[in-house]
Order: structure tokens, then C-alpha cells, then sequence
């Protein structure tokens, strides 16, 4: 399991993740504070992450989208990397959306700080998994931004060791259930068809409906219902169990 785990692409992940949980695409968020949905005010706040503690997980889209702006301000500190904005937020929601998944109001921790290291810690890991591309495009001591602390933020800061990160734990643990959710509850050929067609096999390859079709000998109509259909099973095994 922990070997098909690492062959996850992130762009799936990212896909799967925002798709299931029916958001918009991670540019609508970057052209402004306009665009972004405000802020839950403490009562609101208060009183939906009691009702998603109850069970109620229809209110998880709301703690989401409500907390992007948290994301932009994030992902804004590493610009400087020559990673895109918008893939920046984009890998940064990946975070806040596991933060929500896995907020426990009972720690007495606001949302704002366990979502806030979540998604920095998902930059973070996206950075340390490109830093042999970044090492030939940036210097490993150029500063990139500020920390927290108003701190120069060095490239070599941010790469780091993989051990730097507090909740590599609840990485694994919560990719792993996605990766259980996304793949063991399909059939054999349905798993087929959604490594060939989002690259999670061996080489990595992404291919085409009419690619996949070609390989498994039927029509690329029936590949595309059944891609349909698994996506709805899975974004309703999603809802159920996460």
C-alpha cells in the first residue's frame, strides 16, 4: 500500500480532492480579495465545527471555502520559489482541506493555526519534492520572503529534511485513506482504467479516453461512463467515511 501511495501524482491528488469536494478551480481565488469568499466570523465559525463534530459533514464545504483567503496569504510568501501562484494555492488548499478533514475542536486549537501549519507544511513537502528542479533555477541561499517572524526565509530554509515536517504522520495517514477510498473500493478494471487515465501506474503515463478504450478493446463512450461513474462513487465514499 505505502509503495502505490508514493505513485499518487499530485495533480490527482489536487483534482480528486477539489472535485469531490466540489470547488472551484484554484484560480478563481488568486486575482484578488474580492474573489475570495470572507471570512467566518468566531460564532460562525463556533457553531459549524460543532455541527461537523456532531457528524454533519455538508458544513466541511463552508470551513473550506471560508478559510481560502488563509491559503492565498500562505501560498503568497513563496513566490519567490518560481512555483505559479495559482499552483501554490493550489497545493496549499490540499492542506486546508486535510486540516478541516482532521480538526479536532477539542485540542482547544483554533482552526486558523492547525490549518495555517497544514498548509504550510503541503507547500513545504510539494517544495522539498521539486528542490532538485528548483536547486538548477534558484540559488539554495537566495532569500525567498519573511517568516513569521520577520526573518529572512532562505531556499535552503524551506527545503530543509523531510524530518522538518510536524504532521508528515498525518500526511501519510490521511493519503493513505484517500488512496484506500480511491483505489481498493474499485474493480480490477476499474482501477485499470483510472491508473491508465490519471498516470498512477508504474510509468507514471497519463492517457487519453480514446488510448484507454484502444488498450482495454471497447469504445471510448463506455470509457467515459465509466469514468463518470466511478467518480460519482467515489465522491459519495468520500462524504460517507471522511
Amino acid at each position: 500500500m505505502l509503495g502505490q501511495l508514493q505513485t499518487l501524482k499530485l495533480r490527482f491528488k489536487l483534482w480528486l480532492y477539489l472535485w469531490l469536494l466540489r470547488l472551484k478551480p484554484a484560480g478563481f481565488y488568486v486575482g484578488g480579495p474580492e474573489a475570495l469568499p470572507p471570512p467566518l466570523d468566531a460564532e460562525e465559525e463556533a457553531h459549524l465545527l460543532k455541527r461537523l463534530e456532531a457528524g454533519d459533514q455538508s458544513v466541511r464545504n463552508t470551513l473550506v471555502e471560508r478559510n481560502l483567503r488563509l491559503v492565498v496569504y500562505i501560498a503568497r510568501k513563496y513566490e519567490s520559489t518560481g512555483i505559479n501562484l495559482e499552483d501554490l494555492v493550489s497545493i496549499g488548499s490540499i492542506g486546508l482541506i486535510k486540516a478541516v478533514n482532521t480538526f479536532n475542536p477539542q485540542r482547544k486549537v483554533k482552526l486558523a493555526t492547525y490549518a495555517s501549519r497544514c498548509i504550510e507544511n503541503e507547500i513545504l513537502m510539494f517544495l522539498r519534492r521539486q528542490s532538485r528542479t528548483l536547486r538548477q533555477e534558484v540559488s539554495f541561499d537566495e532569500p525567498l520572503n519573511t517568516d513569521w517572524d520577520g526573518n529572512e526565509l532562505l531556499l535552503s530554509d524551506v527545503l530543509g529534511t523531510e524530518g522538518d515536517v510536524t504532521s508528515r504522520h498525518l500526511e501519510e495517514e490521511v493519503d493513505r485513506r484517500v488512496l484506500k477510498l480511491a483505489l481498493a473500493s474499485l474493480s480490477g478494471r476499474e482501477r485499470v482504467i483510472m491508473e491508465l487515465r490519471f498516470g498512477l501506474g508504474a510509468d507514471g503515463e497519463e492517457k487519453t479516453q480514446k488510448e484507454v478504450a484502444d488498450l482495454l478493446g471497447i469504445s471510448q463512450s463506455y470509457i467515459s461512463r465509466l469514468e463518470k461513474r466511478i467518480l460519482k462513487r467515489l465522491r459519495r465514499e468520500i462524504c460517507r467515511l471522511a
